[in-house]
């Protein structure tokens, strides 16, 4: 029992672990949100380069 609660009471002081898996977890959702971000600006980018594109062919 008694290692038990020395267990828990050394959970509850280590702040080290926690803070880590904290920033991994703010680092994941930061960079999942960069990848949505830029695959929305790929597909608006490609659709602009198609209208530019066929602006073009309408001019020729």
């Amino acid at each position: 029992m008694k290692r038990l609660l020395k267990t828990l009471h050394g959970l509850r002081t280590q702040v080290d672990g926690s803070v880590f898996v904290e920033y991994l977890l703010l680092i994941t959702l930061v960079g999942i949100g960069i990848i949505a971000g830029l695959a929305t600006v790929r597909a608006a980018l490609l659709n602009e380069l198609l209208d530019l594109a066929n602006a073009i062919n309408a001019i020729s």
